[in-house]
């Protein structure tokens, strides 16, 4: 029989779990090591001084106890010292990979952009800018950390009444339909959100949902933010997020769906002054 064992116990004895003990378990364990540690060397020195035969003995329990006592508390703040280096690692790279992530998203509609503002034939202005609304939902609908994330452009169209119809979608497989009118108290307040700049949030549509949705909301999402789409004073519609998630959407993806509404705002714009209606801040 060979000295190293058999192979598949080794790989097994690897892939067990590891045992790891509740946090708060862990103070009260610690703890009382080392309230334990503490009376046996005190016990144990006692013993040394009474001269018995055992006294080399007592002696090496003594001393056992005071590195048990000392040793348990030091190991615990190397412990958490490591456990925090460690979070801060991962804290790090995964803003590093966030942010390339933002640059792999980003960089193509900026380039897009750029295109749009030099192209001077207004034919192949307006293709660039058709383009653009699908990279900038598919950015919204994927940058989300939301399960079954979609992004949702709501184009203005100005008349008698004013409407926001959906156009295009990206992410989850379930294209809205039905666009907010001006006159219900959901179109109103939609419109009232462009024309202030202002933006819709809301996390748990089951708690807290917009003016004028029927309750209970049958949706297929739980959580929901819209953003106004505008270029200066000059209003194009409204970019929306929903999930599937009950705060799937919260206040923390705000500015990145802000970021991306301007963008798209600014595909709109560029070399264009008549697809928007200037009315924001009226």
């Amino acid at each position: 029989m060979s000295g190293t064992g058999d192979p598949r116990l080794r790989r097994g004895s690897r892939n067990l779990p590891r045992m790891r003990i509740p946090p708060g378990a862990r103070v009260y364990l610690t703890t009382a090591i080392s309230l334990v540690a503490v009376a046996l060397a005190t016990w144990a020195g006692m013993q040394v001084g009474v001269g018995s035969a055992a006294r080399p003995w007592w002696a090496a329990l003594s001393v056992a106890g005071s590195v048990v006592a000392a040793g348990v508390p030091a190991y615990e703040q190397i412990r958490k010292e490591r456990l925090r280096i460690e979070a801060e690692q991962v804290a790090f790279s995964a803003a590093v990979e966030m942010r390339v992530t933002m640059n792999d998203a980003l960089d193509p509609i900026v380039r897009q952009l750029g295109r749009i503002a030099t192209t001077e034939h207004r034919r192949d202005r307006e293709a660039l800018r058709a383009a653009t609304i699908p990279m900038i939902l598919d950015s919204a609908a994927h940058l989300i950390d939301a399960e079954r994330a979609r992004a949702n452009w709501f184009r203005l169209e100005e008349g008698k009444p004013r409407l926001l119809v959906p156009e295009q979608y990206a992410g989850r497989a379930d294209q809205p339909v039905t666009p907010f009118t001006e006159g219900t108290v959901e179109g109103d307040a939609a419109l009232a959100m462009i024309r202030h700049n202002q933006h819709l949030l809301y996390a748990d549509l089951a708690r807290d949902a917009p003016p004028g949705w029927q309750r209970p909301i049958n949706r297929d999402f739980r959580s929901f933010l819209a953003v106004p789409v505008v270029a200066g004073h000059t209003a194009y519609g409204m970019l929306t997020v929903d999930s599937v998630d009950v705060g799937g959407v919260d206040e923390a993806e705000v500015p990145l769906v802000r970021l991306l509404a301007g963008l798209l705002a600014g595909a709109l714009a560029a070399g264009s002054a008549d697809n928007g209606f200037p009315w924001i801040g009226r």
